[in-house]
């Protein structure tokens, strides 16, 4: 999922079945449920027969967001490629993309291209390219335990975004 995840100039519904040709609205709602979203559907003035507008326009990049998992969910891929899921996002749509994540990525291979520390304190595996080079491989409590380049910027993360 890009980091703008593309939609069509038509409704939200519409929008999750390009991901799988031929499933129905009742697919749809499967999938929004199935990654604890229904109440973003139920919110929305026309539920999943909201127009998106021309590019998503009249949603928030959150939202599209959630479109956009709600279309990988119904896609049902084996292999899941994450770019910056997270990104330019509200802390609640945050956590509810975060919470999207998890049930999305269970079962199947997960590949999460992130700058955010959270998304990759979530990971089994963690790689840390810098200069485009790989300087550290491993789970997130090994790489902080390690120091090494991850270990810094997460203890810098830490001491910068949480109360102490």
């Amino acid at each position: 999922m890009a980091q703008d995840g593309f939609l069509f100039d038509t409704t939200v519904g519409e929008n999750v079945m390009y991901g799988n040709p031929g499933s129905t609205l009742d697919d749809v709602n499967a999938a929004f449920d199935a990654l604890d979203l229904t109440w973003w559907v139920d919110s929305l003035p026309q539920g999943l027969h909201t127009r998106v507008g021309e590019r998503g326009d009249a949603l928030s990049v959150g939202e599209r967001q959630l479109v956009a998992l709600a279309r990988a969910q119904i896609a049902d891929p084996g292999l899941l490629i994450l770019d910056e899921a997270t990104s330019a996002v509200d802390p609640e749509t945050e956590r509810a993309i975060a919470t999207a994540l998890v049930k999305l990525s269970e079962g199947r291979t997960t590949i999460s291209i992130a700058h955010r520390l959270s998304t990759a304190e979530a990971a089994d595996l963690v790689v840390v390219f810098d200069a485009g080079k790989i300087v550290d491989v491993g789970p997130h409590d090994e790489l902080v335990a390690r120091g090494g380049v991850y270990g810094r910027l997460y203890d810098s993360w830490v001491g910068n975004t949480r109360a102490g």
